[in-house]
């Protein structure tokens, strides 16, 4: 990894410590990986490009607790019917089953750490997802991919993870049931081993 604080850069995308996804403007630091995923929580440092627009849709983890701490730029979060936002030094938690987003809300770039607790698969997802970006899938400014059966094959296995909250989530499960099995026909999978550590 580099060094504390900095930015990693590099042309392997697949490595011990970090992942980059640079349509969406974000790089990823693994920074402590729980030893038990089930029950510890996954760290990391993270870092948003600077053009309002880099961050994830709203969407809720429905088995993590999230949070974010500052340490340079300007972090907007939505979650809890509010919005806000904090500067360097200042923190934000949010529960499982919240609704929540969050942003560069700076003209700078923004570094952040940050958490979820329990890290269940997270990084194991966040590796696909940030690979198949970089590798040109075409995906939204915030690093979804685009391609439904593809995406359905992938939200079939990490259902625990995320939902968006665009739907509900009956519906999402709905069309990722549906979807999966024909993203499986047309020869999509989860093996990956190109991004996984």
């Amino acid at each position: 990894m580099s060094d504390a604080g900095e930015r990693p850069t590099g042309t392997s995308y697949v490595d011990d410590d970090w992942v980059s996804s640079p349509p969406a403007g974000k790089t990823v630091a693994f920074t402590d990986r729980p030893d038990d995923p089930e029950r510890d929580p996954l760290r990391f440092e993270m870092w948003l490009d600077a053009d309002g627009s880099h961050g994830p849709m709203a969407h809720v983890h429905p088995e993590q607790d999230e949070f974010f701490e500052v340490v340079s730029g300007r972090l907007g979060v939505s979650h809890a019917g509010t919005t806000a936002e904090y500067g360097p030094g200042e923190r934000v938690s949010i529960p499982a089953g919240d609704v929540h987003r969050f942003w560069n809300a700076g003209s700078t770039e923004l570094h952040l750490r940050g958490g979820v607790d329990p890290g269940l698969r997270t990084e194991t997802f966040m590796r696909i997802t940030y690979g198949l970006a970089r590798d040109g899938h075409p995906v939204t400014p915030s690093g979804m991919l685009l391609n439904c059966l593809r995406l359905a094959v992938l939200l079939a296995e990490f259902d625990d993870m995320l939902y968006l909250a665009a739907a509900p989530v009956w519906l999402q499960r709905l069309g990722v049931g549906l979807l999966a099995p024909l993203g499986r026909l047309a020869g999509y999978e989860n093996g990956y081993p190109e991004f996984r550590p």
